[in-house]
This record gives structure tokens, sequence and C-alpha cells, in this order.
């Protein structure tokens, strides 16, 4: 039997995306080097590692095998890496790091600086929608996640990162026109941009009107925090929107804050773990330096934050 890693890696992260194209992308390669790797790898055994089933690659029974056998190599390949790395008197390994998607406007800057100290750990960042992010936290497929709604069925440990508001934003010119409304309650003449049901957004945003006992127009539902905030800009109405997410466009003067009782709305953004999660050395030190850094982070960044805080 004669493979190379290459040919075992290229298959491991086929069988993760069940699809070549997916995997071409992560491995920077083209499909057909892909293909070869599999073709290669394929050669070395008697019994399929692959089977296609409605123009879709599934991965077959022998083939999970060798899957599982591969993560346990790559993983010890990681760990003699990293322990290399600390002979030498460096920090190594790598992080996974999910994110809903509205963490993505402050989750590059808590990396960010942690990477110029430690330039040999690898981190991956994931943003997705809350939903998927606490999934792959659950199947232990993510290190960390990034939140701001704390999810309530979950045994968890965490550090608190940064305070988050949600202010009622929309685009300037309609901003004298929905504060009228607001102030005489005519919330039925304001039109609504929603995120997704289940994002942390939504819930929080739907928490707060069901306890003013106020009913909202919703006539746009959107999948990211991105889109809604361009929907508010165009003036397609208005949304609740994290500070965060546009501390530039409010500087910039292209979307306009609401005032209403009770508003802006308050939670903190969280970096969450599985509690019985034994974090390797890379990820206990990043915890750790977010502890004492992360006001510093804020302040450095989110100039306009800090003051809207």
């Amino acid at each position: 039997m004669n493979f190379s890693l290459q040919q075992l890696r290229a298959f491991q992260i086929v069988a993760k995306h069940q699809s070549i194209t997916k995997a071409a992308k992560v491995m920077n390669l083209t499909q057909p080097g892909v293909s070869i790797q599999l073709k290669n790898l394929q050669e070395q055994f008697d019994v399929p590692l692959t089977e296609i089933i409605g123009k879709k690659i599934h991965i077959t029974e022998f083939g999970q095998e060798l899957v599982d056998t591969a993560d346990r190599i790559f993983s010890e390949l990681d760990q003699i890496q990293q322990r290399m790395l600390e002979l030498k008197g460096l920090l190594g390994g790598k992080m996974r790091i999910s994110s809903v998607s509205t963490g993505k406007y402050l989750v590059p800057y808590l990396m960010a600086d942690f990477m110029k100290i430690h330039p040999h750990v690898e981190i991956s960042l994931e943003v997705s929608n809350r939903f998927t992010v606490l999934s792959h936290l659950q199947e232990n497929t993510t290190d960390l996640a990034l939140v701001s709604v704390w999810p309530e069925d979950m045994d968890l440990e965490s550090i608190t990162i940064a305070e988050n508001k949600w202010y009622l934003a929309c685009a300037p010119e309609k901003k004298d026109q929905y504060q009228k409304e607001i102030d005489q309650g005519n919330w039925h003449k304001i039109p609504f941009v929603l995120r997704e049901k289940g994002s942390g957004t939504r819930t929080k945003m739907e928490s707060f009107f069901n306890e003013q006992d106020i009913s909202i127009e919703s006539k746009l539902e959107l999948a990211t925090n991105e889109a809604v905030k361009q929907a508010v800009m165009a003036g397609l109405g208005v949304s609740v929107l994290s500070i965060f997410s546009m501390h530039q466009e409010i500087f910039d003067k292209r979307i306009e804050i609401l005032e209403y009782p009770g508003l802006p709305l308050l939670a903190d953004w969280k970096l969450i773990w599985l509690k019985q999660k034994n974090h390797p050395p890379a990820i206990k030190a990043f915890i750790r330096w977010l502890g004492e850094n992360n006001k510093t982070i804020i302040r450095d960044h989110f100039k306009l934050v800090d003051q809207l805080m």
C-alpha cells in the first residue's frame, strides 16, 4: 500500500463536504486535481471508497473507516507540529471559531492582534446563522463560538467580549416620517425589514415588541444582517441592528437611529465553548488573552461604538 498524505487529505475533505467542488476550493486545487488525488488513493484499495448516487458523491462504509483513520492521523500530526513549536518556545496549533453573522464585524479584530503575537497559530473562521453555529458547537466541529443571545439548552462556559446594543435604524431621508409615526403609536404604518426566524437579532426584537404589546408589519425578511442593513439604507423600512454592524454607516450618515423607550436592546457578545471541552494551549491562551485585552480592542477599532456604549 502506497498512498500520500495529500491523497488522504483530499479524501478527508471530500468526505466532509460530500463535494469535489467544495473540496477543491478548500484545498486551493482544481476539481480535476482533487479527482486525480481520489483516483490514485482508490487504486490502493480493492474495495470502493466512494459511490455516486443521484449525481452526488457518497462515502462507503469502508471509506468512512478510512476517513476516521485520516482524522486520527492528522490530529496526531497536528499535535506533533504543536509540540515542536512548544519546544522552540512558540505557541502553535489550530483554532476553529464560528460566529453568528453579525459577529463578522467584530471577530476579525479579536483574532488579528492575537495572530500578530502568535503567528504560528492557525485560525479558521466560519460565519453562519445562529442555528448552524450552535449545531457545530454541539457536534464538536468548532472550538469556540461568538454569539450575542445565550443558548439556554447547552452546558457551556463563556467569556464576555463586549456589550452589544441593538438600535432601531432607518435611512436618513425616512427618519422624520418614521419617528413621527412612532411617537404617535402608529407602528402599523412602519414597514419592518426582519432577519430570518431563529436568528439572535430576530429573537431579541420579537421579545421586545411582544413585551411592549406592539404589533409590527413585516414587509421583507432576509437571511443575513448585511442584507437587512442594505435594505434599511435603501429606504425599504426599519429594523433593529447591532451597533457593531452599522457604526461606520452611522458615522457616514447613511443610517439614522430612531428613538423609543426601552431601546437600545442590550446583551453581551460572548465567546462560548462546551463545558467538557479540553482545549489545547493555543485556545486557552486565546481565551486568556481576550479576557485581558477585549476592552482595548473595542476602543481601538470601534471608536464610535465606544462612544455610544
